[in-house]
């Protein structure tokens, strides 16, 4: 039975326990003696009438009621960070923090969006984010995020980037080796090596538009864009890549395919209490501009993909 409502201070002091695995470790973290920490502990598991923490010589572990306070407790912290943000922005229109959350491959034109945007508004502050999963918008764990699909939370508003083609990429290298047509049919992507965005080769994404139609060498995978371009750039294999993107990376070339390349539909996500924050909706604005200069980027790079091979086809 519950005695008291726990306090914030308790459960900041729980949550860095339960991050750091031990009593010792929470204490460094939080600039407390070990003592302090195990009597906060202690005062918080009478509060709530039962033991929270399972103390062992490997550590701590915290399970059933524990486990339940530390999600009420990131669920507080989160919301006390956005609250800063918030509070910090009051000052003027475009004062504070902007925190966008983007996929990989977007990091260094959101950069730039950043750069030029703080030339205006040198009292924003951005911090740009790669996010190997979707962040809890509705949570305010990020102000805004670029996603690929929709969001299905009806506490967020979105508006649609547009897409983006994705085809394959080589080295003139490995082209001469191994594709010297530059074009792959049905009947070459078993042969191929693919430089991958997954963990694993059986996930779904571009890995899976490439198992469907054969593809099974896959001897390079890495979630971190640079490292998938460098080692196609390096021979390894043939990547997947924006077309938008050629022009940036001209050591790799586009090989054609006998049915029309892939296409990612993005969308730009935000909570909807936050459509109205001067600062926030100004870098939103950016972003949309970033991916209409991209899209524009990505027609020309068609039509140039195009005449070049029927150029190489006379």
């Amino acid at each position: 039975m519950r005695n008291k409502t726990p306090v914030w201070d308790d459960l900041r002091v729980l949550l860095e326990v339960h991050r750091r695995g031990s009593f010792l470790g929470a204490a460094k973290a939080l600039g407390l003696s070990t003592s302090t920490v195990s009597r906060r502990v202690g005062a918080l598991e009478q509060d709530v009438g039962q033991a929270l923490v399972v103390r062992s010589a490997q550590g701590v572990l915290l399970e059933g009621e524990g486990l339940a306070l530390i999600s009420l407790a990131e669920d507080f912290e989160r919301s006390l960070a956005a609250h800063q943000r918030d509070r910090v922005g009051a000052r003027s229109p475009f004062a504070g923090t902007v925190r966008v959350s983007l996929p990989d491959g977007f990091s260094r034109p959101a950069a730039e969006v950043a750069m030029a945007f703080q030339k205006v508004h040198p009292e924003t502050e951005i911090e740009l984010v790669r996010e190997n999963h979707f962040v809890d918008l509705a949570a305010r764990e990020a102000d805004i995020g670029v996603r690929v699909g929709r969001s299905l939370s009806a506490a967020v508003v979105e508006r649609s980037l547009g897409a983006i083609r994705v085809a394959p990429f080589a080295s003139a290298a490995y082209l001469k080796a191994n594709l010297p047509q530059r074009r792959l049919t049905s009947e070459d992507y078993g042969n191929q090596r693919f430089i991958v965005d997954e963990a694993s080769s059986a996930k779904s994404g571009g890995t899976q538009w490439l198992l469907e139609r054969g593809a099974r060498h896959f001897p390079f995978r890495s979630n971190v864009m640079d490292a998938r371009l460098y080692a196609a750039e390096s021979g390894a294999g043939i990547v997947m890549m924006g077309v938008g993107m050629a022009k940036t990376y001209p050591r790799l070339f586009r090989i054609a395919l006998e049915t029309p390349p892939a296409s990612l539909e993005f969308y730009l996500v935000m909570h909807s209490d936050l459509k109205k924050v001067r600062r926030i909706r100004g870098v939103a604005d950016a972003l949309v501009q970033m991916f209409a200069e991209f899209a524009t980027e990505q027609s020309a790079a068609e039509a140039a993909f195009r005449e070049s091979v029927a150029a190489r086809l006379k």
